[in-house]
This record gives C-alpha cells, sequence and structure tokens, in this order.
C-alpha cells in the first residue's frame, strides 16, 4: 500500500512533468497572441483592432457554447463509463456536428444581433468570429479525448495549427490584401477550421465509436450545467473587455484587451497543468484524493503565483512590446496587475472544481460561476466609472474570490473527499503581494529596476520549486 504523501509527492511529480508538456499545447494561443498582436495592432489600428478584440471574446463564448459542455464530460466518460475510449470517440462526433450547425446559424444570422448586442456594425467579422468558433470547439472536443490516452504531443499539433495557422494567415492576409478586421478574421477561422479537420481525423483513426444507451444523455447531463460555467468562467477576463466597451467605446476595449492578454498569460499554466491533473485525481483512490489535492494543489499554486507576479512586475516592458505608443500602453500596467492576481486564486477554485466533477453532480456549477461572475462585472463597472480604465481589471480579482468561496461550498456539499485547503495559504499571498506590486509601482526609473530585479527572482523562485518537486 503507498502512503498518501507518497502518493500525494508521486502526483505532483507527474502532473508538473506530463503537465508541462501539455503546457505547449494549452499556451499556443497566448504565445501566438503575443508574437502576433505588436504587428496586429499596429497593421489594423486602434478601431479596427477594437473590432478584432470583440471578435475574440465571441470566439471564446462561442466556442464554449457550441461545445455543449461536452469538453468537460469526454475525458470524464472516457475514463470513468463503461463504454470508455470508444464511447468518448462518439462523443466527439457527435459534438463536432452540433458545433457546426449552431455556429451556421450564428453566422447567418450576425447582421441581426452583432450591432444590437455587441455595438459593433461589421456584420461579416461577427460572421468569420461564429465560424471560427465552430472550428474551435472541435479541437478543443478531440482535445479532450486525448487527455484520456495521455497523447501530449497530439494535443500540441492540434493547438499549433489553430492557434498559429490561423493569426499567422490572418496577419500575411492583412499585409498583401486589405487592413480590415474582417479580412483578420477570415484567416483566423481557416486556420481553426483546418485544426478541427485534423483533431476529426486523429480520433477517429484510433477505431470506432462505442456508442451506448444513454451516453449522450449522460454526457450532457455532466457537460451542459458547465456551459454557463464555463462561459462565465472565460468571461472573468472577457467582461473585462465588455464593459470597457460599454462603459467607454470599442477602441478602449482594444486597449483594454492588451492589459487582459498579458494579465491572464499565468492563467495559461495551470489550465495547461490541469490537463494531467485532473485525469490524475478522477484516477486516485478516494482514500487519497485529498493528500493528493493539497500536495498537487500547493506545487501548482506556487508556480502560478510567481508566473503572476512576473507579468505584473514585467508589463510596463510587455505592453509597451505588444502596442504602439498610440495606445499609451504603461498606462494599463495597474490593470494587467489586477487581472493576474486573479490567476493566483484560480487554483484554489480548481482544487474545489475537481471534487465536484468527481461526484459528477455538476448541475451546481451552473449557479455559482454566473453569479461569481455577476459580482466581478459588478465590481469591474464600478471599477470603471470610478477609478477609470486600469482599474476595471479589479472584476477579474473579484470574480475569482466568489469562484473560490462558492467552488468550496459546493465540494462539501456533493463531495465526501476532505482536503486541507490551508495549504494554499502560502501561495496566494505570496501571489497577491507580488501582483500588487506590479500594479502598484512607477513603470521608470528606479521603480523599472526594481521591478525587473524582483522578476528575475520569480523566475529562480519557480525553478526552485520544479527541483524541489522532482526531488521530493
Amino acid at each position: 500500500m503507498v502512503a498518501p504523501n507518497d502518493a500525494a509527492s508521486a502526483a505532483s511529480r507527474s502532473v508538473l512533468g506530463r503537465g508541462m508538456i501539455y503546457t505547449i499545447g494549452t499556451a499556443a494561443p497566448v504565445l501566438t497572441n503575443a508574437v502576433v498582436t505588436p504587428f496586429v495592432t499596429r497593421a489594423l489600428g486602434r478601431d479596427n483592432y477594437g473590432v478584432v478584440t470583440v471578435a475574440l471574446v465571441l470566439v471564446q463564448i462561442g466556442m464554449i457554447v457550441a461545445g455543449f459542455g461536452l469538453a468537460a464530460a469526454i475525458t470524464r466518460h472516457g475514463i470513468l463509463e463503461e463504454s470508455g475510449v470508444g464511447g468518448a470517440r462518439s462523443l466527439v462526433l457527435r459534438g463536432a456536428a452540433a458545433s457546426v450547425v449552431l455556429c451556421g446559424l450564428a453566422a447567418a444570422t450576425a447582421g441581426w444581433w452583432s450591432g444590437p448586442l455587441l455595438n459593433v456594425q461589421d456584420s461579416l467579422a461577427m460572421a468569420l468570429a461564429a465560424g471560427t468558433a465552430a472550428g474551435f470547439a472541435v479541437v478543443v472536443n478531440a482535445q479532450s479525448y486525448l487527455r484520456i490516452l495521455d497523447r501530449p504531443g497530439a494535443f500540441v499539433l492540434l493547438s499549433l495549427t489553430g492557434a498559429l495557422g490561423g493569426p499567422m494567415l490572418g496577419l500575411l492576409l492583412v499585409i498583401v490584401w486589405r487592413a480590415s478586421a474582417a479580412v483578420y478574421l477570415g484567416g483566423l477561422m481557416c486556420g481553426y477550421a483546418v485544426a478541427g479537420l485534423t483533431g476529426l481525423l486523429l480520433v477517429t483513426r484510433d477505431g470506432g465509436t462505442a456508442h451506448r444507451h444513454g451516453d449522450t444523455r449522460r454526457a450532457l447531463k455532466v457537460g451542459m450545467p458547465t456551459v454557463p460555467h464555463q462561459v462565465a468562467l472565460y468571461l472573468a477576463s472577457g467582461m473585462l473587455v465588455l464593459v470597457a466597451g460599454r462603459v467607454f467605446d470599442s477602441a478602449q476595449a482594444g486597449r483594454l484587451g492588451l492589459a487582459v492578454l498579458i494579465g491572464s498569460a499565468p492563467g495559461v499554466l495551470t489550465s495547461s497543468l490541469n490537463n494531467a491533473w485532473a485525469p490524475l485525481v478522477y484516477r486516485t483512490p478516494a482514500e487519497d484524493r485529498g493528500a493528493v489535492l493539497a500536495r498537487t494543489g500547493r506545487d501548482i499554486g506556487f508556480l502560478t503565483s510567481f508566473a503572476a507576479g512576473f507579468v505584473a512586475l514585467c508589463a510596463p516592458v510587455l505592453l509597451s512590446v505588444v502596442a504602439p505608443p498610440s495606445f499609451d500602453p504603461r498606462a494599463l500596467t495597474p490593470a494587467t496587475g489586477l487581472v493576474a492576481a486573479g490567476t493566483v486564486l484560480s487554483v484554489l477554485y480548481l482544487c474545489n472544481v475537481h471534487l465536484v466533477f468527481v461526484s459528477g453532480r455538476s448541475s451546481g456549477m451552473a449557479l455559482v460561476t454566473p453569479l461569481s461572475l455577476l459580482v466581478g462585472t459588478a465590481a469591474a463597472v464600478l471599477a470603471a466609472r470610478t477609478a477609470g480604465l486600469a482599474a476595471v481589471g479589479a472584476g477579474m480579482t473579484v470574480t475569482y474570490a466568489a469562484l473560490a468561496a462558492g467552488t468550496f461550498v459546493l465540494a462539501r456539499r456533493v463531495s465526501p473527499t476532505r482536503w486541507r485547503w490551508q495549504a494554499l495559504t502560502a501561495p496566494i499571498v505570496v501571489g497577491g503581494l507580488l501582483c500588487l506590486a506590479g500594479a502598484a509601482l512607477p513603470t521608470n526609473g528606479w521603480a523599472l529596476t526594481l521591478r525587473l530585479t524582483l522578476a528575475l527572482g520569480t523566475v529562480i523562485a519557480s525553478l526552485l520549486t520544479l527541483l524541489r518537486v522532482r526531488n521530493r
């Protein structure tokens, strides 16, 4: 019999080992944006880039809605349900057909809803965004299937095909054809269409389906409650852009989108590790699950906190890279730090969510996450009206604080597993202080030198954490 502490240590090594491979795939969209955005902002200008920023929010929300929550159900189905891997393959194919139909209808009616709903008059750009969402939904469901088989190489291939190919093609078309939001989004849609088809090929080449009566119903029962949960979760950062667009205008939304892009980057690390973390928690025997969750959560929490601190401290430099002076990028430094602080709290939220999904009783997430988003949105609007654009990032911090509290209560109601949540106190305090320093320190002179020195310290601390986990 393996002692709980030994099982927990082995779990952390596994998550941080395999999870780092998944990081490449999950981080691909953010890394691509970091490379492409400086060129796109300069090629399109503030107004066109504002339309693109709103469209990217639509792509993310559309992907979640058109996925019908199956991304959350497919991995669980392949591991825990009777039809296993074959049943998961069937869910991927059924989900792909449903995604294409729903997003096709949204694209066909874009002229009716893009103006009244999003305050964007470019209906073609919004239609292309809906088409991109369909391809993205297929990619995400295929990646959920690949997690079952622990195939990080194929997972990364899909991410790079859509996240790298689409933006690069869009930028090329903007340069050689016409500088418009619709042209850029057309390239993005082509990239995700190719990635979606590649994902279906990877899934179907493994064998036939093994669909059993009730599989789709059970998958939707687990997955559908996560749709409002996932939409609200994405909008923890995406709603900041929408609030800026409503309170100010689309150009200001585009500016804030840059702060959200950089500030939410540490969350990509956490999401990447979660591709290995969630299946491991599902497979852990019930008697060891609490110890494993506390140990892995603490280790991932420290890594996320150091990453958040690095981003918040380096914000003046990073913002100046992704946008020209006309965007006044350094003025968005406080917003970047506030957004990064929210990613620190996301680890505590994920620990509780794992227990909810293991129980199979996820319906409460359809209430907890939207309510948390409502609280965060109210905070963002209040911050925008009282303290200006840069303060809007506080909405994400408030949202994740509410999420952490809400999922803690829910997990205790639906799961018999208890875990030592106090293990995350130190990572949260460290990450919070680093992000606060990043938001508050001046952006030039001696303060910039201090920022970069502290940022170097977070890099060293991250490496020491990885070595400690490896040698434990």
